[in-house]
């Protein structure tokens, strides 16, 4: 087993970043509190998080409301038909990368047949829900409304539940997290953020490529706001009704293991990202049938491209925006964070953005870009941000589709791309064709800076600078590296089943602040 010592001190690392001696840039820039209780005392309903965690009225990635417009979920590179329009149908159709089974009996670290057998354990399917709303995927109807077996306070014959906005948030996070989310944030469904939601929901496959163009809605699922007074599916159709009433989006994180996220690729890593599907088959429901029993309805994020819970996480404040244009990052577990939500009319109180210095970190890292295998992220150096999306470096070989928004793009909303940010453009073709025909990568989120150990003083103490100043960026990317907290290779990764690690793979308590869990 490797092990890294580093030759650099703890006061003396301190020191080179001006931080020694107990006074720096971050103990500069702390709050003005002065004893717990002022900290207990202070208003709100979102718990109090790291100092260098600030509130914000926008997010700290420019937004253009003007430029943005409700989408065709299925303008999504994971929609096989806008692959097999680049690549060619028929070549987009032969790729295949090496099988897991391959790689095992080739002795590939990761590989391994206790890691094969980790990933097939920590299938989403292997859940007793998963499994029901899998039985349903034809219009996801059990899924979006959920399992509905609660009793409702008319069925028990009493007022439905009343509290106020504030109240409510407290009440539905406590709920939450014992069901098993991380933190939830909470934005108010505005004419803005209904520009969210999708006009359709799910990807479209190659087998609906021309000239075989008629796509039923029941594959491209039609989102439509309407005058009902609760959300439902019309299984005939594949329609999803919305209703048009004061709704908030309640985002929710599941983080997931950082260690195996450092495997990228292999079988463990494929075990970390299936945990995040799994447990959001538990917390999903859980909160549906705690709303449908105060009187209220939770609507989940199903379709699968009906609203991007990654923009959900950003304007809520649960998470920056990030060089790669897919990935949001959150302060307290990285980028290495699942992102959900549900939409509900229980009357809650919106949480701010945040600037937690991430969005500015990203501008002078490049790691993910660095360790990308198809350069598809933009490097550092490279191109500035946009918001206009840069081309791929892939040349399509057939003409654009010839409908669905593709012939005539919708305003807001590009060949695979949704518009509106000023961000990174990352070339989702050829990350898309590298994950097709090499491996399932993701070593972007393996590799970020933003992933390094959660109770460590020394990555509160980066971070925390992070968030004030951008002078050390470049340099606390280099030392992520340099201290031994990037990816493993070779037989490195095997080095996780001997590892003593917290349930789940990542630290619970990170934002618990009563029991004894107080952090910060």
């Amino acid at each position: 087993m490797s092990v890294f010592h580093s030759t650099v001190s703890r006061r003396e690392f301190l020191k080179n970043v001006g931080l020694a001696g107990g006074v720096g840039a971050a103990a500069m820039a702390a709050p003005g509190f002065h004893d717990l209780d002022e900290v207990a005392a202070a208003k709100g309903s979102t718990p109090k998080r790291s100092w260098w965690v600030k509130e914000k009225d926008h997010p700290t990635v420019d937004v253009d409301w003007d430029l943005m417009a409700r989408h065709h979920g299925f303008h999504s590179t994971q929609s096989d038909i806008i692959q097999a329009r680049y690549y060619g149908l028929d070549e987009w159709k032969a790729m295949t990368m090496p099988s897991a089974t391959d790689r095992m009996k080739a002795g590939e670290p990761g590989y391994s047949l206790r890691d094969y057998a980790l990933a097939n354990g920590a299938n989403r399917e292997n859940s007793a829900y998963g499994k029901w709303e899998d039985t349903f995927r034809g219009a996801n109807t059990p899924a979006f409304i959920g399992p509905q077996r609660a009793k409702t306070p008319e069925q028990l014959g009493v007022p439905k539940w009343e509290g106020t906005p504030e109240e409510n948030t407290k009440m539905l996070r406590a709920a939450m997290k014992l069901y098993g989310a991380q933190d939830i944030g909470i934005s108010k469904l505005d004419d803005h953020h209904k520009k969210l939601v999708g006009t359709h929901g799910d990807n479209i496959s190659y087998s609906y490529y021309p000239p075989k163009f008629n796509v039923p809605t029941t594959v491209t699922k039609p989102m439509v706001f309407a005058d009902v007074p609760t959300g439902y599916v019309d299984s005939a159709t594949g329609t999803f009704y919305i209703p048009n009433k004061d709704l908030w989006e309640v985002t929710f994180t599941i983080p997931m293991p950082k260690e195996l996220a450092r495997t990228a690729h292999s079988q463990l890593f494929g075990a970390a990202n299936n945990c995040r599907y799994r447990m959001t088959t538990v917390i999903r429901p859980n909160t549906q049938e705690f709303l449908r029993g105060l009187g209220y309805q939770g609507l989940a994020d199903n379709p699968y491209r009906g609203i991007p819970s990654e923009a959900g996480a950003v304007f809520s404040g649960l998470a920056e925006n990030s060089r790669h244009t897919i990935m949001a990052i959150n302060p307290e577990h990285g980028s290495w964070t699942g992102f959900f939500h549900i939409l509900t009319d229980l009357p809650l109180e919106e949480t701010k953005p945040i600037d937690a210095g991430i969005w500015r970190f990203c501008h002078s890292c490049g790691t993910c870009a660095k360790y990308c295998p198809s350069n598809s992220i933009e490097p550092k150096g490279g191109r500035e941000i946009s918001y206009d999306p840069y081309p791929s470096s892939i040349t399509p070989k057939d003409p654009p589709l010839p409908g669905l928004g593709w012939d005539k793009p919708t305003p807001g909303e590009s060949e695979y791309f949704k518009l509106g940010r000023k961000t990174y453009w990352t070339d989702m073709i050829s990350c898309a064709g590298y994950r097709k025909s090499i491996d399932a990568c993701l070593r972007c989120f393996g590799s970020c800076v933003f992933n390094s150990a959660d109770d460590a003083m020394i990555h509160d103490l980066v971070r925390s600078t992070s968030a004030v100043t951008p002078l050390f960026n470049s340099f606390f990317a280099e030392m992520h590296e340099v201290f031994g907290l990037g990816l493993k290779n070779d037989e490195e990764k095997e080095e996780w089943w001997e590892m003593s690690l917290p349930s789940h793979g990542y630290s619970t308590a990170v934002t618990s602040r009563h029991g004894g869990y107080n952090k910060g």
